[in-house]
C-alpha cells in the first residue's frame, strides 16, 4: 500500500500506457482500507493472515514458541498491511487488558514531540534555554553541570545524548528515564503555553490515534520517560504510524498528516551518526549485514551489563531493518519496515544472556537478547512476508467488527511506573478519605524486581517510618504478578576474570548456581519453580546454547512510609483496604496486628495464608482500543 501511495507522478511521462497503468493502480490502492493503512481513530480491522501473504499456523507456532521461551507472556499481536492478522492472549487476558509499558512508551513520547514539531512549535537544534525552559535537577545538582545547559537541544534529548549534566550534550550516549528526558515535557509546556501537557498530548496525539486514555495516569505533566498503560493493540498503533511515515486517518477514512514524514525519517535514522548508528529518536534501530554496527541494550551492574554496546559485527545475524521499542521485563514493540510488519509482545520476564548474565541479580537484563529470541521465532513469517505479492484486499472481505475474543480475566497483568511520572497525579482524584484513615500516612509496597507498581496501605496509627510498614510486605508480595526469569545457559564469552567478579558481586557461593532461579532465591523474597533447565538442545538463535527458565511468585516485598495518604484510584499503587479487625500474621517476634482503621471492604482477602484474590482497578476511560466496552486495567496475577 505504501508503495502505491508514494509512486512519483513524474514517471508517468515515460509513456501514455504507463500513465494509464499508474492511475489505475492508484485508484485500486485508494479503494483498499481507505487511503491510509491502520485503524485510524477507530478499531483494528482483523483479516486472515493468508490474505496478506502470511500463514496462520506459522504465526500461531511463533507465538507459542515465544510464550515458552519467555514466560510469562501476557499478549501477542501481529499487524500487516494495516490489518490485525494474528493475536494471542494468555492467562485469561483480552484485547483491552492493559500493562505498564515502561520504556517501550518512550517511542510514543517521541511521536508526541513530532506532532509539536510538525506544527512548527520548536526547532530541533535550538537550545532549550532559548525557549525559556528551566533546567531540572539533572543540570542543577552540580554547579559544573550548568556550563552544559546552554548547549542542550531537543535533538540531544531525543537521541538520549543529553549528557545528563555530566558530559557535553551530544558527546556521550546517556540513556535517561528521569529528569534528563523530562526536559521534553518542560519544552512542550513552554511552546504550547499549557502546564497541562498531558491534556495537550491527549488532544493532539492520543485521541487522533484512537487511544484517548493513553496518558490519563500521568497527571498534568506528561511522563516523558514512559510508563503509560497500554494493551498490545495500543502499542501496535505506534508501530503502524511509523510504517505510515506519520500519516493517519480520521473516522471517515480521510487521511491526514499527524506527524511530518520528514520527522519520521529523522526518528528512524541514526540521530547522531558520529555517536551511534543504532538509535534514532527514542527508538532503537537495527541493520542487516556482517559489518553493520548494531547497538545492544543491556542493563544492570553485573559483568557485561550496564552498558549500551555498539559492536561492528552483526552478532545476532539480523538480516533486515528493524525498529525496536523495548520496555523493562520483556515488553517489545518491533517494526520491520521493509516487510510492512508490526509485532508486539508484552510480558513480565527478566532476560539474561551469555553476554549479560542475569543470574547474579534480577536488576540486570539484556533487551537485545529478548528481541533476538522473538526474531528467531519469526524467521519463517518474515520469509513469507518478503516473497508475498503486493497487498490488494477487497474492502468487502474485511470484517467491520472484531472477531469473538476470549473472555477476559482481569486478574492478570503487571502495571509498572516510569520513574519520570509525576507522583499523586491530579487526574486520579483526591487521596483516600475513609473512616479512621483521614490524615494518616501510607505504606507503599513495590513489586520486584525493581518495578514501579505495587500496593498502598493506610499506615498504622502513629507510624513514622519504614519500620512501621514492614508487616505489609508479606501481604503485598503475593498480590504481585508472576515473574519470569530467563537466562541463556552458555557463558562462552565471559572470561574467567569476569566470572570471578560476577561471583564476588553476588556474594559467596552465588557463582555456583547455574539456573535462572538463583537471583530470586538468594534473599527468600520469591518462591521460584524451574520450568526449563539447560539440558540439551540449541538456543532459538541456532547457537550451541540454550536458556533456562524459572517462574516465581513473590512472597514479600519492601515497603516505604510516606506521611501522605494513598491515592485510591492510582492504577500503579492502588489502595488496598484491610479487613475489619485489622491484619494479623506471624512474625519472627510473634503475632502482630495492624489496625484496620475503620476500613470496610467487600473484597475477598484471606490474610492468614496470604492467598489474596486478584482485584480490578476501575476503568479509567472509554477507550475504543480493541473492544466496544470500557477498557479495563488488570493488576494482579497468581
Amino acid at each position: 500500500l505504501n508503495t502505491c501511495f508514494r509512486m512519483p507522478l513524474r514517471t508517468m511521462m515515460l509513456s501514455s500506457l504507463r500513465v494509464v497503468i499508474i492511475l489505475v493502480l492508484r485508484l485500486v490502492c485508494a479503494a483498499v482500507a481507505g487511503s491510509v493503512p491502520g485503524p485510524g481513530d477507530g478499531l483494528w480491522r482483523p483479516i486472515a493472515p493468508e490474505a496478506v501473504g502470511l500463514d496462520g499456523p506459522t504465526l500461531w507456532k511463533a507465538a507459542n514458541e515465544v510464550a515458552a521461551d519467555l514466560p510469562p507472556r501476557n499478549c501477542w499481536a501481529v499487524i500487516r498491511g494495516g490489518f490485525l492478522v494474528h493475536e494471542e492472549y494468555y492467562g485469561g487476558a483480552g484485547p483491552a487488558t492493559k500493562y505498564e509499558a515502561d520504556s517501550a512508551a518512550k517511542t510514543a513520547i517521541a511521536l508526541v514531540m513530532g506532532v509539536a514539531w510538525t506544527k512548527g512549535l520548536f526547532d530541533l537544534d535550538t537550545p532549550l534555554a532559548v525557549y525559556g525552559v528551566k533546567p531540572l535537577a539533572t543540570f542543577t545538582d552540580d554547579p559544573r553541570s550548568m556550563q552544559y545547559w546552554p548547549l542542550l537541544t531537543t535533538r540531544h534529548v531525543l537521541a538520549q545524548a543529553s549528557g545528563v549534566g555530566q558530559w557535553p550534550p551530544g558527546k556521550n550516549f546517556t540513556y535517561s528515564s528521569g529528569n534528563g528526558i523530562q526536559h521534553l515535557e518542560r519544552l512542550l509546556a513552554v511552546v504550547t503555553g499549557s502546564e497541562d501537557t498531558t491534556l495537550w498530548a491527549t488532544e493532539n496525539f492520543a485521541k487522533p490515534m484512537g487511544v484517548p486514555g493513553l496518558f490519563i495516569a500521568d497527571g498534568p505533566q506528561l511522563s516523558a520517560g514512559g510508563g503509560q498503560l497500554v494493551s498490545c493493540r495500543c502499542l501496535a498503533r505506534i508501530g503502524q504510524l511509523l510504517l505510515n511515515k506519520g500519516a493517519w486517518k480520521r473516522a471517515d477514512g480521510e487521511g491526514f498528516e499527524l506527524v511530518s514524514e520528514r520527522y519520521i525519517d529523522m526518528m528512524t535514522s541514526p540521530s547522531i551518526p558520529s555517536l551511534t548508528a543504532g538509535y534514532g529518536f527514542l527508538l532503537w534501530l537495527g541493520f542487516p549485514g556482517p559489518t553493520a554496527k548494531n547497538v545492544y541494550c543491556r542493563w544492570g551492574s553485573t559483568p557485561g551489563c550496564g552498558a549500551i554496546v555498539e559492536e561492528p559485527t552483526n552478532f545476532y545475524k539480523l538480516d533486515r531493518r528493524m525498529y525496536l521499542a523495548p520496555g523493562w521485563m520483556g515488553k517489545l514493540l518491533i517494526v520491520f519496515p521493509d516487510d510492512d510488519l508490526v509485532v508486539v509482545t508484552l510480558g513480565n520476564t527478566a532476560v539474561g544472556s551469555a553476554r549479560c548474565d542475569m543470574r547474579y541479580g534480577t536488576s540486570s537484563s539484556d533487551d537485545s537478547y529478548a528481541f533476538m529470541v522473538v526474531f528467531s521465532r519469526l524467521r519463517e513469517t518474515l520469509r513469507l512476508a518478503a516473497r508475498a505479492q503486493p497487498l490488494v484486499v477487497q474492502g468487502s472481505s474485511v470484517a467491520d467488527s472484531n472477531p469473538e475474543q476470549p473472555k477476559q480475566d482481569l486478574s492478570l497483568g503487571p502495571l509498572a511506573h516510569g520513574d519520570a511520572s509525576p507522583t499523586a497525579p491530579a487526574a486520579l482524584g483526591a487521596p483516600a478519605d475513609a473512616a479512621g484513615a483521614q490524615g494518616r500516612g501510607s505504606c507503599t509496597c513495590y513489586c520486584a524486581p525493581d518495578q514501579g507498581f505495587g500496593s498502598c496501605f493506610a499506615a498504622p496509627l502513629g507510624a513514622t517510618g519504614d519500620e512501621d510498614c514492614k508487616d505489609f510486605g508479606a501481604v503485598a508480595g503475593p498480590m504481585c504478578p508472576l515473574v519470569g526469569l530467563v537466562q541463556e545457559c552458555e557463558t562462552y564469552n565471559l572470561t574467567a576474570l569476569q566470572l570471578n567478579r560476577a561471583a564476588a558481586h553476588a556474594g559467596p557461593g552465588a557463582g555456583e548456581v547455574l539456573d535462572a532461579c538463583s537471583p530470586a532465591s538468594q534473599d527468600g523474597s520469591m518462591e521460584c519453580h524451574l520450568v526449563r533447565g539447560c539440558e540439551g538442545g540449541k538456543s532459538p538463535l541456532g547457537l550451541e546454547t540454550y536458556s533456562t527458565a524459572c517462574v516465581c511468585q513473590t512472597k514479600w516485598v519492601a515497603c516505604t512510609y510516606a506521611s501522605s495518604p494513598c491515592i485510591a484510584a492510582d492504577p500503579y499503587t492502588p489502595l488496598v483496604p484491610l479487613p475489619l479487625g485489622g491484619l494479623t500474621h506471624e512474625t519472627s517476634s510473634g503475632i502482630s496486628r495492624t489496625d484496620a482503621g475503620g476500613w470496610e471492604s467487600a473484597a475477598v482477602l484471606t490474610f492468614g495464608a496470604f492467598a489474596l484474590v486478584g482485584r480490578v482497578v476501575s476503568p479509567l476511560s472509554a477507550e475504543r482500543d480493541g473492544t466496544d466496552d470500557l477498557s479495563a486495567v488488570a493488576y494482579a496475577q497468581f
